[in-house]
């Protein structure tokens, strides 16, 4: 099953504390009129909690930002920080389904209206989205059928990864690393070969689940800290990230710094959308200095689909698609 807690800073330290055996040793003792029993209580616990301004601020660390205590941050596998911030293209996809899904939903709504699609999916026909009860019948599937098994994996890489984080851990502060983390390696990695439907753990799971556990780690840092790390531990992360993602990711990065630094330049005021262009040139360098792919797969990426559906080339400057 799942816990879903919401509010999680605002429980009561006593009702906080009584989740520790819950996640540790995965039971729940009761005690009630002299007998004390134990029952299981394995679940999946996804908490959510608010930042203590009401606002995340990137310049401190995570423990600065949440009214939480190490002991109960250790327990969970994987720490997500969700930052709202503004970027004009998301913002206006985002207007844009809502809108549409308002015009679908409409009492009176016409054939018309309900057929009706946002821009994106609009370009993303070439997609087609998995059905809901078929992903409902193949999660059931995996859980009831699938149970990978860890044999032969590197585990001198998972001892030099551990290492070489629990070291940054104590210099830079941010989430505390125990051996806790080991085990949530260990369970991201089957749990990345059950989503395959394997009963063996690759390589490739133990790579997915160092790359998912090091985002955590990352993105619980300082700023100015995060993007060393990401440089610093990229070896760990290049193998995990499919190429046209890291081009995705590539680009998205390129385009929120000039747009940043076009504000700059006009005392504040945000460029059009339509105005923001990155140079072939910076893509370039910014691939052969990250070093995390060559530029045959690069250019792969710019004849795909997705490159197309999200931007566009004219001569040697990318722009946003509209």
């Amino acid at each position: 099953g799942m816990c879903l807690i919401d509010e999680f800073d605002k429980m009561n330290d006593n009702d906080r504390t009584s989740l520790h055996e819950a996640m540790e040793q995965q039971t729940i003792s009761v005690s009630k009129a002299g007998i004390v029993a134990t029952l299981k209580a394995r679940c999946a616990v996804v908490a959510v909690a608010n930042p203590t301004e009401g606002r995340y601020d990137p310049q401190r660390t995570f423990a600065q930002n949440v009214n939480l205590t190490d002991p109960i941050l250790s327990r969970f596998d994987i720490l997500c920080v969700l930052r709202d911030e503004a970027d004009p293209l998301q913002d206006t996809r985002l207007a844009d389904h809502v809108i549409c899904s308002h015009i679908r939903s409409h009492p009176d709504a016409s054939a018309e209206d309900k057929l009706i699609k946002p821009k994106l999916q609009q370009r993303a026909d070439h997609i087609e989205p998995i059905d809901q009860d078929l992903l409902k019948y193949y999660i059931i599937y995996a859980r009831q059928n699938v149970f990978p098994k860890v044999g032969d994996i590197d585990k001198e890489k998972l001892a030099n990864f551990y290492r070489d984080l629990r070291a940054e851990s104590f210099r830079n502060g941010g989430q505390a690393m125990t051996a806790r983390q080991i085990d949530s390696i260990v369970r991201l990695a089957e749990a990345n070969a059950r989503l395959e439907l394997r009963q063996h753990v690759l390589a490739k799971d133990l790579d997915n689940a160092i790359s998912v556990v090091l985002e955590s780690f990352i993105q619980s840092q300082k700023h100015q800290v995060a993007e060393e790390l990401r440089k610093k531990f990229s070896r760990f992360t290049s193998k995990a990230t499919p190429p046209h993602e890291q081009c995705m990711s590539l680009l998205e990065r390129l385009f929120k710094a000039k747009t940043e630094q076009m504000k700059l330049a006009r005392q504040g005021v945000a460029p059009e959308l339509a105005e923001v262009s990155v140079d072939m040139a910076d893509v370039v360098r910014q691939v052969e200095q990250d070093d995390i792919m060559d530029l045959n797969e690069a250019n792969s990426f710019l004849r795909s689909a997705r490159f197309q559906q999200n931007f566009r080339l004219e001569g040697e400057k990318i722009y946003r698609a509209l």
